[in-house]
C-alpha cells in the first residue's frame, strides 16, 4: 500500500459521522454526574466494514473482572479491557495485518456481563478512534465517555519572526444574558455542526474547551450537547459578533479551566 493510498484509506475512516450516528447523555439521568457525547458502537463497525470489507479487520482482547463494593454498600462488577485492533487482509488464508492500534478501557456494572460489554465497547472505540473512526469525539467535536476534553490547538509561527512574549489571554465574556436558559428538548438538540461552530468560535475568543463548556453551563444553564438548535443558533450569532468587535485573541490560549 502506498503512501497516498494510505492517506486516502485515513480520509475515508475519518468521514465525519450523521447527526443520528452521536450518542449522547445526561449525567442527570445516568446519574454518572457527567453528560457523554460519542458515536454509537455500531456505526463505528459499519464504518469498518463499509471501507475495508467484511474480514479486513480484527480485534483481540483481554478482559479482566473483579467485584467490588460501591461506595452506596451495593455490589458490582468492575471490568477492565486492553484491545488490540488490526486493520488487513486475508493472504493464502493469513491476515496480513497493516495497520493496528492498542487502547484500554473500564467499566463498572451490577452484572458481570454489563462491565464485560461496557469496558469492551470502550477500549474498541477508542482503538479505532486512534485510525481515524471517531476521531472527532476526541479532537472535541463531540465529548467521549472517560477521555479529558482537548486543551487546545497551537497557532504555528514563524521562527525568523518569533512573537515578543506575552502573558495568557483572558477570555472574552460573551454576552448570552438576553438568551432563554431553559434547558433543550431531547428532539431538539442541535447539530454537530452548530457544537462544531460554537467551539470554534470558542477558541478565537480566547476559551480553551473546558473554559467553553463551564462559561455555557453557567450563563444558560445546559451543557453545550445539550443545546436546543435554536438556542445554539443564537449563542454561535452572539459569539460571532463578540469575535468580530476588534479583539485579536486569536494568538493566545487561554489557561487551562479558564472560565468567563
Amino acid at each position: 500500500m502506498t503512501s497516498d493510498e494510505r492517506r486516502k484509506l485515513y480520509a475515508a475512516l475519518a468521514t465525519p459521522f450523521p447527526e443520528e450516528a452521536i450518542e449522547r447523555t445526561d449525567g442527570k439521568v445516568t446519574g454518572k454526574g457527567y453528560s457523554t457525547t460519542g458515536i454509537k458502537y455500531q456505526y463505528v463497525a459499519n464504518r469498518l466494514n463499509e471501507v475495508l470489507g467484511v474480514g479486513g479487520w480484527r480485534a483481540h482482547r483481554t478482559v479482566n473482572v473483579k467485584e467490588i463494593t460501591r461506595s452506596n454498600g451495593r455490589p458490582a462488577f468492575e471490568a477492565v479491557a486492553d484491545v488490540t485492533l488490526e486493520l488487513g487482509e486475508w493472504v493464502d488464508g493469513v491476515f496480513e495485518v497493516f495497520a493496528e492500534s492498542l487502547a484500554d478501557g473500564g467499566h463498572v456494572a451490577t452484572s458481570e456481563a454489563d462491565a464485560r460489554k461496557g469496558a469492551f465497547t470502550g477500549a474498541w472505540k477508542k482503538a479505532a478512534g486512534m485510525l481515524g473512526v471517531g476521531r472527532q469525539a476526541y479532537e472535541g467535536s463531540l465529548d467521549d465517555d472517560n477521555v479529558p476534553a482537548d486543551t487546545g490547538i497551537e497557532i504555528p509561527t514563524n521562527p525568523a519572526n518569533p512573537p515578543r512574549p506575552t502573558p495568557p489571554a483572558q477570555p472574552q465574556q460573551v454576552n448570552v444574558t438576553t438568551l432563554p436558559t431553559a434547558p433543550a428538548q431531547q428532539r431538539n438538540r442541535l447539530s454537530s455542526k452548530q457544537l462544531g461552530a460554537i467551539q470554534a468560535i470558542g477558541r478565537k475568543l480566547g476559551f480553551d474547551p473546558q473554559g467553553l463548556r463551564a462559561h455555557i453551563k453557567k450563563t444558560l444553564g445546559v451543557q453545550p450537547e445539550f443545546l436546543s438548535r435554536d438556542l445554539a443558533s443564537k449563542l454561535i450569532s452572539a459569539m460571532s459578533a463578540q469575535a468580530g468587535n476588534g479583539h485579536d485573541t486569536g494568538h493566545h490560549q487561554a489557561e487551562p479551566g479558564a472560565e468567563g
